[in-house]
C-alpha cells in the first residue's frame, strides 16, 4: 500500500482493527528511506493538513449534489478520479476517489432511499482497492472496463474500522509505557506482528511500523534518553506505509491495500 494500501492505517482516521497490517515476513525491514517512510515530520504534518482542507472543501463542493447521479460528476468536475465503488445500495453508496497522489473515500448516506444525500463524508482512504493503488501510481492508468460496485464492500473504511479500533485498543492495552525501550519490538512480535519499518530511532524517539492481516500501524515511542524507559507509547493509522509494510500485507497480494 503506499501511504498504504490502506488505519485503519489513517486504517485512520486514525482508525481501525481487526487486525493490523499486512501479511506475515520474519526480518524487519531497513529503516524506510526518506521517499518511502511515512510522514511524520514536519512536512508530513503539512500534507496532512493539507489533505484535511482538501477533504472539507470536497464534502462542501458535493453539498450542492440534488440527485444520486450528480456525486460522480461533482467528483469528476473538480479533477477526483473515481477508482472504485465500494458499496451501492438504494441508502449508501461509497466511492473511493483519486486526485494527483492522495486518495480519498467518499461516503454517501440517503436515508430511506431519498434522491439527494442525507449525509456526505470524505474521509481518509485506509483500504485501497487495487485499481485505487495504480491510479495513484500511474496518471493515465483507466479502467480496462465499466466500474462495478463490489458485492462484498471489501474496501469500505466504515465497514472495516470496528476491527481495527478493536485491535488498535488490543495493542495500545499491551505496549503500555513505562518500560525500557528494548522490550517493545519483542513484545510486538510475540503477538504476531511483524515489524516492517523503522521510521525514526533517535535517543528520546523510536518509531515502527507495523503489519498483520489485512491491517497496519504506527507505533511511536517517546523515549527518556537518559534512562531508556518509554514515556509514552502511541498506536495510530499508517498512512505513508514503507514498500516492506505494502509487501507484507495480506490485502496487498489480495488486490487491496490497507494504508
Amino acid at each position: 500500500m503506499k501511504l498504504k494500501q490502506h488505519l485503519i492505517a489513517m486504517a485512520g482516521a486514525t482508525l481501525l482493527a481487526t487486525g493490523l497490517a499486512h501479511a506475515a515476513g520474519t526480518a524487519m525491514a531497513p529503516a524506510a528511506s526518506t521517499a518511502d517512510r511515512p510522514a511524520t515530520t514536519a512536512n508530513g504534518r503539512v500534507d496532512r493538513n493539507a489533505m484535511n482542507a482538501d477533504r472539507e472543501a470536497l464534502e462542501q463542493k458535493l453539498s450542492a449534489g440534488k440527485n444520486r447521479a450528480d456525486y460522480a460528476k461533482i467528483l469528476q468536475a473538480n479533477g477526483y478520479r473515481i477508482a472504485a465503488i465500494n458499496d451501492d445500495k438504494k441508502d449508501y453508496l461509497e466511492y473511493e476517489v483519486v486526485k494527483g497522489q492522495h486518495s480519498y473515500e467518499v461516503q454517501l448516506d440517503f436515508k430511506d432511499g431519498v434522491a439527494r444525500a442525507t449525509e456526505i463524508d470524505v474521509v481518509m482512504n485506509l483500504w485501497r482497492a487495487d485499481a485505487t493503488e495504480r491510479m495513484m501510481e500511474d496518471a493515465n492508468y483507466k479502467h480496462a472496463g465499466p466500474l462495478v460496485a463490489d458485492k462484498e464492500a471489501r474496501y469500505s473504511d466504515r465497514r472495516n474500522m470496528k476491527a481495527w479500533e478493536d485491535e488498535k485498543g488490543r495493542l495500545e492495552k499491551a505496549l503500555q509505557p513505562n518500560l525500557e525501550v528494548s522490550k517493545y519490538r519483542p513484545a510486538i512480535e510475540a503477538m504476531g506482528y511483524q515489524v516492517t519499518a523503522v521510521n525514526d530511532r533517535d535517543k528520546d524517539y523510536v518509531e515502527y511500523e507495523i503489519a498483520r492481516g489485512d491491517n497496519s500501524y504506527e507505533v511511536k515511542i517517546d523515549i527518556n534518553p537518559h534512562t531508556r524507559i518509554a514515556k509514552e507509547v502511541d498506536v495510530t493509522s499508517n498512512l505513508w506505509e514503507a514498500d516492506a509494510t505494502d509487501r507484507a500485507t495480506d490485502r496487498g497480494n489480495a488486490g487491496t491495500h490497507k494504508n
